[in-house]
């Protein structure tokens, strides 16, 4: 089984943070099994763990960001608390038949008014 885009980004900062994966688990009070299985997609990623993860990270200098990776891996975006009108969007670009000109140009406008790349 291949990394994730999650894993992926996990494992990048384990090598620039020169920290193991046992090392990892021990100080996040979790088993190196746990971490390889969200790494490789296992296991979906509960919502705790991503500021967990960015915290530890952080505090070793290294600064990640998981929380769309987190919904690309889990296969699923959470709508709670976002506005109806904001639910509604989601649900109807998840939906929709869009070709790639048209992610392209609504990817652009998210972008612009999110500082977020896809």
């Amino acid at each position: 089984m291949a990394l994730t885009d999650f894993g992926k980004v996990i494992r990048k900062a384990r090598i620039d943070a020169d920290v193991s994966l046992a090392e990892m688990a021990s100080t996040l009070a979790t088993t190196p099994s746990f971490l390889s299985a969200l790494e490789m997609g296992r296991k979906k990623i509960p919502h705790e763990w991503p500021p967990r993860i960015e915290r530890f990270f952080r505090e070793r200098g290294v600064q990640v960001r998981l929380d769309h990776l987190v919904a690309i891996a889990n296969k699923s975006v959470p709508i709670d608390g976002l506005s109806p009108a904001q639910q509604m969007l989601v649900a109807s670009v998840a939906s929709a038949d869009l070709e790639d000109e048209d992610i392209r140009k609504i990817s652009a406008l998210l972008k612009d008014k999110q500082g977020k790349t896809f």
